[in-house]
């Protein structure tokens, strides 16, 4: 019998304390000697994501849980793989060992990438199956895809909403037969894409028949033909697009093709992170976001030092110099007329900090002491 002058707390108290440390790991553990009540609480929180990089975690998982069914794994939301064929090997072993996680509605998982078997492909496919009744996002990181039956496995998940495809796009689309799905997935959070060739899953996407409703893309873009995909998907999503994150690779200071973005009025961030410098081309895209964009409130621009140097070096400074003039009277003209939160944000190691403040403040005049750089390491 509970002894009724003891001080104690009411479940729902206990279970809003702990759900205030989700995100604190260690603390949650300590938590866990407390009693067997707050044991149970911490669980769907220190099990909410697990990972499985090795056989080694996997071994690990089944030593410290031997019976499936009593495991934590209906707590786990999201699931990364980096071992398919440890995991497949257990759950053919177990009978059921990937089902007791019933609850996962993300994957993150990582396919060989040695394509001369399609075995470990044929692998991770199973597994999407097995998970897919709740699946709203998928990532997926390879060096090789096998097209055709990958798209199968996209077109399969009614609920999925977020897709992350990275690695080699493989050089069979074209012949493929197009498969349209009775019912087309959510799409209604991001689409992140860092594919070479992009070109393939784009065409598919677009070709779906209830359209594309992300909220948010993500882009790492190589080429014009990738920024022309990168066109195209703006366009489809403009009625719904809040974010469009950039990371491009352009090794020239020749302006290439601009996205479009005066459709996409919902538009509430504009992110570039840049692995190679063009200033010409962030001008472009932003000279096209009209007053007409209500809803954006914030553009920011990644820059490391190196870049900035190597775009201003003497003899690149004659074409660079007018597009660096060009790109501060526009921030600054968002930042004043607009009321857009403008923000370039600079790498630098920390001796060099000084150096590229003083760099900084000669390539761009205006928008220096206005807040709108921010040094960092």
């Amino acid at each position: 019998m509970s002894n009724p002058h003891q001080p104690h707390l009411p479940p729902e108290i206990l279970d809003y304390i702990v759900d205030l440390l989700h995100d604190e790991p260690e603390t949650l553990k300590q938590c866990c000697l407390v009693s067997k009540s707050w044991a149970s609480r911490t669980r769907k929180h220190l099990f909410a994501n697990v990972e499985f990089f090795t056989a080694d975690d996997l071994e690990a998982w089944k030593q410290m849980f031997p019976d499936p069914a009593r495991s934590p794994a209906h707590h786990t939301h999201t699931l990364s793989i980096h071992c398919i064929w440890a995991i497949e090997e257990a759950d053919a072993e177990d009978g059921g060992w990937i089902p007791t996680f019933s609850r996962v509605n993300g994957v993150w998982l990582r396919v060989g990438a040695n394509p001369t078997s399609l075995n470990e492909f044929e692998k991770s496919l199973t597994l999407f199956h097995k998970l897919s009744p709740l699946l709203k996002s998928l990532r997926v990181g390879t060096l090789f895809f096998q097209c055709s039956r990958f798209w199968n496995v996209i077109r399969s998940l009614p609920l999925l909403e977020d897709l992350t495809l990275i690695g080699n796009g493989g050089d069979k689309w074209e012949s493929l037969p197009a498969v349209y799905p009775s019912a087309s997935p959510a799409f209604t959070g991001t689409l992140e894409l860092d594919l070479f060739p992009m070109e393939g899953i784009v065409r598919r996407l677009l070709d779906l028949p209830n359209g594309l409703h992300f909220r948010r893309l993500v882009f790492s873009s190589r080429d014009q033909e990738d920024l022309r995909r990168m066109e195209e998907l703006v366009a489809a999503c403009s009625d719904t697009l809040e974010c469009l994150d950039v990371m491009y690779y352009l090794f020239t200071y020749t302006s290439p093709a601009s996205v479009d973005l005066s459709k996409a009025t919902k538009l509430r961030d504009v992110v570039f992170r840049p692995a190679s410098l063009n200033i010409a081309w962030i001008t472009m895209v932003l000279q096209n976001v009209s007053p007409e964009h209500r809803n954006l409130q914030r553009i920011s621009i990644y820059l490391r030092y190196n870049l900035v140097l190597a775009a201003t070096e003497p003899d690149a400074m004659q074409d660079v110099g007018g597009q660096w003039l060009d790109l501060d009277h526009l921030l600054v003209q968002f930042w004043e007329s607009r009321s857009i939160r403008t923000k370039l944000v600079c790498s630098a190691p920390e001796e060099e900090l000084q150096d590229m403040r003083e760099h900084i403040g000669r390539l761009l005049p205006e928008v220096m002491g206005r807040g709108i750089i921010d040094l960092v390491e």
